[in-house]
């Protein structure tokens, strides 16, 4: 009896010891799956809109997890054109899409739909390699008669509509192609560098080809669809020696399918001020002598200022706006109010009040004042002291 009793108890402790494991293991599994729950629900993706200043016209902005949406796209280019301006190309594609995607309906996103690893190989040349190359092959040339480098950076800008509180649904694209008028080129491995021309109409049949074969590419891309409408700007990267970005030339919006019918031709020009050989008949002919004449009366009253130029814009041979710098030698807080409140005073006397005109004033590469001027207001001042 005493044998089977302690029998009985150890087979009692073994049940007992499995029972306690499997109490453990499954505390454990219940933590472990309260552990990826939690996890799960705090990585959840939640989408807020930025609301910009809407009276300035400008699109709100997407931020997901707190970040803004940035594209993994964004500012890829062939290094061929020195002088090309990522900004001027944003802003250029930016100011069109307004006249189609209106900043009231619709919300900006960063390029979401081209990896960086597409438009990297859309940009490089067509090899056996990589079939969806835009620009030419390399036909073996070491000069002129070399096939260039056609386009030099393509951007993508999305605009959402926002349903369902969080969930966003794209309702529009703009494409961007950046076109060479130059292209570099070496004849050896670090030797001289060699600059091939690329005509204005050379530009415009490259363009036009490749343009179709990027919609093309779009609507086939399931998440864009058929139906999603595509402006698509063509712009003309800057010359080599310019001071001032590039401008678009053409755009087509595809409402639907593959096919470009027609483009409209924009007429949008940026010129520096003062111009040296600028003829009474040329674009911005006046609006130079204006600059030369103001720039003279803000030298006169401080002789200290090394250097005044303006960044002027024009639409169909308007000016729309201008961007003016000022240079000066000194750092004086009295000097620095004394001459931005003579600019504000002097500036309405040579510059058309319903033209949007910002002046920045800096001494020794340090930004010190801002004025800025609305269509049609009076000049608002910044002060940017150190303390």
């Amino acid at each position: 009896m005493r044998q089977t009793r302690r029998r009985l108890t150890i087979i009692e402790v073994l049940i007992l010891l499995f029972a306690v494991l499997l109490i453990v293991v499954g505390g454990l599994y219940f933590f472990n799956m309260r552990q990826q729950t939690s996890t799960t629900s705090t990585t959840k993706n939640t989408i807020q809109v930025i609301n910009q200043n809407n009276s300035q016209g400008e699109y709100r902005s997407v931020v997901s997890n707190g970040h803004y949406v940035t594209s993994a796209a964004r500012g890829i280019a062939v290094t061929t054109e020195s002088n090309f301006n990522a900004q001027s190309f944003e802003l250029s594609l930016n100011d069109l899409s307004k006249n189609f995607f209106s900043t009231k309906k619709y919300i900006f996103q960063e390029g979401q739909y081209l990896s960086a690893n597409t438009i990297d190989n859309w940009l490089s040349r067509y090899s056996s390699s990589n079939t969806s190359g835009l620009n030419p092959a390399d036909n073996g040339q070491k000069n002129n008669s070399r096939n260039p480098y056609y386009i030099q950076s393509l951007e993508e800008n999305d605009f959402m509509n926002q349903v369902n509180g969080s969930k966003l649904d794209l309702a529009g694209m703009t494409i961007g192609l950046a076109m060479n008028r130059t292209d570099s080129y070496s004849k050896v491995t670090n030797g001289p560098v060699y600059t091939q021309n690329i005509s204005k109409a050379e530009m415009v049949t490259q363009g036009n080809a490749m343009a179709s074969k990027v919609l093309k590419r779009l609507r086939s891309n399931k998440k864009i669809g058929n139906d999603i409408p595509i402006l698509i700007v063509m712009y003309a990267n800057a010359s080599e020696d310019s001071l001032v970005g590039g401008a678009p030339y053409a755009y087509f919006l595809s409402k639907s399918g593959e096919q470009i019918s027609k483009w409209t031709n924009v007429n949008i020009q940026n010129l520096v001020f003062p111009e040296q050989n600028s003829s009474t008949t040329s674009v911005g002919s006046q609006d130079n002598t204006s600059f030369v004449n103001f720039q003279t009366a803000i030298q006169n009253f401080f002789p200290s200022i090394s250097s005044a130029t303006a960044q002027a814009h024009y639409e169909d041979g308007t000016l729309s706006g201008m961007n003016i710098t000022v240079n000066t030698s000194f750092y004086s807080v009295s000097e620095i109010k004394a001459l931005t409140t003579y600019i504000s005073q002097t500036a309405p006397k040579y510059f058309n009040d319903h033209v949007p005109i910002r002046i920045s004033v800096y001494g020794s590469n340090q930004l010190l004042s801002i004025l800025s001027s609305d269509s049609g207001s009076n000049f608002k001042t910044i002060y940017l002291y150190s303390y």
